[in-house]
């Protein structure tokens, strides 16, 4: 699936998933806060270096950052935690509080998962969030 929005658009999101600050984020890609609020307000591209940074760094994906194209040929980490737990999306939908509609497009990488939806599962299920989220750290709590 290819992003409906741009690069900074997409780092912006990235940053508060990530729950850090556009002042530490710019001190952790070496840029000034006035760069990064000019990429996160579309005025200037988000270039190759600093989306490897952010992959690099917090484990988000880098052509999805420049290009918003969701990474394909790979499970996502929400339909391993289904597969794991054995559940229909029916049944895992209805316990996060979801249609299974939107969790499969949560799983095929067609909407991105929220950090709420991600809590639940951490809450529910022991899969922490920032795994669910980010690919980073264990997969359980």
């Amino acid at each position: 699936m290819i992003s409906k929005y741009g690069g900074g658009a997409r780092l912006k999101e990235a940053r508060k998933r990530i729950g850090i600050s556009q002042k530490d984020l710019a001190k952790a890609l070496e840029l000034s806060p006035a760069y990064l609020s000019l990429i996160e307000t579309e005025r200037q591209p988000i270039s190759e270096p600093i989306a490897v940074k952010m992959r690099d760094l917090y484990g988000i994906d880098a052509r999805w950052l420049m290009y918003g194209i969701a990474p394909k040929g790979e499970k996502s980490r929400l339909r391993q935690a289904r597969d794991e737990l054995g559940l229909k999306q029916k049944d895992m939908a209805e316990k996060l509080g979801i249609s299974a509609q939107y969790l499969g497009m949560l799983e095929r990488g067609d909407q991105e998962i929220s950090q709420p939806v991600a809590m639940k599962m951490q809450a529910l299920y022991g899969f922490s969030a920032e795994w669910i989220l980010f690919g980073k750290g264990h997969p359980r709590k």
